[in-house]
């Protein structure tokens, strides 16, 4: 939302390093607001989400051929921005990665395997009855 409104913001007032700002701000709160075992989703999902804002964003402030202007508006938003969008990213990693990322990698890895000490397999165990004998 924060990139969205960034985006909208930036347009509005002409100033292009707004957009990029707010997705580096957006990056930093959502990698240090988010719990620790949602660290995963946090590392992936800003570039994700800032290209839904600027598509969204373009579409609202287009004007002519809506399609065209959107794309347009879209790709010169995302050459202008691409260093912000690098710094936002290499930030939020940075700070994932400080608050427990390579934790939920190796769970993840080790459910995908199979593995017994992985996460599902421990609540599979917890929530067998046990057998007697």
């Amino acid at each position: 939302m924060l990139s969205f409104l960034g985006l909208i913001a930036s347009d509005w007032l002409g100033w292009g390093p707004l957009s990029g700002g707010a997705f580096v701000v957006a990056c930093v709160l959502a990698a240090g607001w988010t719990q620790r075992g949602d660290l995963l989703t946090v590392a992936v999902s800003p570039p994700a989400l800032f290209l839904v804002a600027v598509i969204c964003g373009k579409a609202l402030m287009s004007s002519g051929g809506v399609l065209l202007s959107t794309t347009e508006g879209t790709l010169i938003t995302l050459a202008n921005t691409a260093p912000w969008l690098l710094a936002g990213t290499a930030l939020s990693l940075g700070i994932a990665f400080s608050r427990g990322l390579w934790g939920n990698v190796r769970a993840l890895g080790k459910e995908l395997r199979g593995d017994p000490l992985g996460k599902s397999a421990r609540a599979r165990d917890a929530a067998a009855p046990r057998q007697s004998g």
